[in-house]
């Protein structure tokens, strides 16, 4: 059990970590550079060790919900990442549009869904490393 959780958890960390990149730098790139310029005086310079760590941590909350609900293959894990993943950032979205300044309602469809495909994905790697693993 220990050594699917420690792969699920970075099978699903490595995967967030590369897909929110590739979306988030590349596609939403202007979009990201234009909040950054807007919101300057709170932005501060990504810190990978602790994005890395975050990462690791929501990629562990995933893993061990995809155990206890017995997932053990990509579609599973991507149903289960997905959902898990949407109503996570469905109430982070809210909480934060209606909190924050730099968190606008019209950023928030468009994170809350970027998520969601990353959760989706990300489950489906962890679910496929479940079943792959004994």
């Amino acid at each position: 059990m220990e050594k699917k959780i420690i792969l699920g958890t970075l099978g699903g960390a490595v995967t967030g970590i590369v897909l929110s990149m590739l979306i988030f730098m590349t596609l939403f790139s202007g979009m990201m550079e234009k909040w950054m310029a807007d919101n300057a005086a709170c932005v501060l310079e990504p810190n990978m060790t602790w994005w890395i760590v975050g990462s690791l941590a929501y990629s562990l909350f995933i893993t061990i919900l995809l155990h206890k609900f017995g997932v053990n293959n990509f579609k599973g894990g991507a149903i289960a990442g997905a959902w898990t993943t949407f109503l996570i950032m469905l109430w982070f979205g809210i909480f934060s549009a209606s909190t924050y300044k730099a968190y606008t309602w019209d950023w928030m469809p468009i994170d809350v869904s970027v998520n969601t495909v990353v959760g989706a994905i990300a489950g489906g790697v962890i679910g496929w490393i479940f079943g792959k693993v004994k």
